[in-house]
């Protein structure tokens, strides 16, 4: 091979490198956050601690070149700017490997929860468990309309919505709140009888107690038993948002080595006796 064609290859090289860096100072990812602790926590002692503060601040760590904007919104506005085609990237979606959403695209997971179960108070375990079995039969709980379930607005529920639209939706026994701190202002609902029960994480209840006095029961799900259940980065889908996913796969490796990642993952999302 000549010098002069060494040298050209070399500068071809260099210029693809430039390109890449350069394609990525030019992109922007754009993260949308809701105030739901201990996912995002905005404030208190674990203010900008939530697991999913800790997965973004990964991001931006891992990915130097390109610029990030957070942006707090309920979560009903994030569903609607999806429904316009807004670029927005949600760091902490439910994964679903057969992508039922049109409107969005996932990136590979980044990290795994423990599944979804009953929230609701100590005095109503031994009748729900006598009634609807231990784990609980969700679909038997809901049909029996006899309870009050309370839930988030906008917020979703992967392979239990269908359920939950069935036997819930537009119905008098089904509460939906619309608030900041929803996630803690339900759980005070529910201790003070104004309703009786939710669904989501444990990591929800053990947050609660960790900040607000009262204690809260937690019951396994039957229809979930077995599942496991991912997060992954939830992007607009548009050539943006392709660009978005392509850029975050890239470093998710990085994201699961991170101290401070890997931290936020142990304290809220390590397996918690219910």
């Amino acid at each position: 091979m000549s010098k002069s064609y060494r040298l050209v290859a070399a500068l071809i090289m260099i210029s693809c490198v430039w390109s890449t860096k350069a394609s990525e100072q030019t992109h922007e990812v754009m993260w949308t956050a809701s105030v739901s602790p201990p996912f995002h926590i905005v404030d208190g002692d674990f203010a900008q601690q939530g697991v999913c503060d800790a997965l973004v601040q990964s991001f931006q760590k891992a990915m130097p070149n390109v610029r990030h904007r957070v942006d707090y919104l309920p979560q009903l506005r994030i569903g609607m700017l999806w429904e316009n085609e807004q670029n927005l990237c949600f760091p902490c979606m439910i994964y679903r490997e057969d992508n039922p959403y049109t409107l969005i695209t996932y990136s590979e997971p980044t990290h795994s929860y423990p599944s979804h179960g009953i929230i609701t108070r100590p005095q109503l375990v031994d009748e729900l468990v006598q009634k609807y079995g231990n784990p609980v039969s969700l679909e038997a709980l809901l049909r029996d309309q006899k309870y009050r379930f309370i839930q988030p607005v906008g917020r979703m529920y992967g392979d239990l919505q269908q359920l939950i639209d069935e036997h819930a939706v537009g119905t008098s026994q089904h509460v939906i709140l619309n608030s900041d701190n929803a996630n803690t202002a339900m759980l005070s609902m529910i201790l003070r009888e104004r309703s009786d029960f939710t669904i989501d994480y444990p990591m929800i209840k053990a947050y609660f107690e960790s900040m607000e006095s009262g204690e809260l029961a937690f019951l396994p799900i039957a229809e979930l038993i077995g599942d496991e259940v991912l997060g992954a980065v939830a992007c607009t889908r548009n050539s943006w948002g392709e660009e978005s996913i392509r850029l975050i796969n890239q470093v998710i490796p990085e994201i699961q080595a991170d101290p401070n990642f890997q931290r936020a993952v142990k304290q809220w999302l390590d397996p918690i006796q219910p």
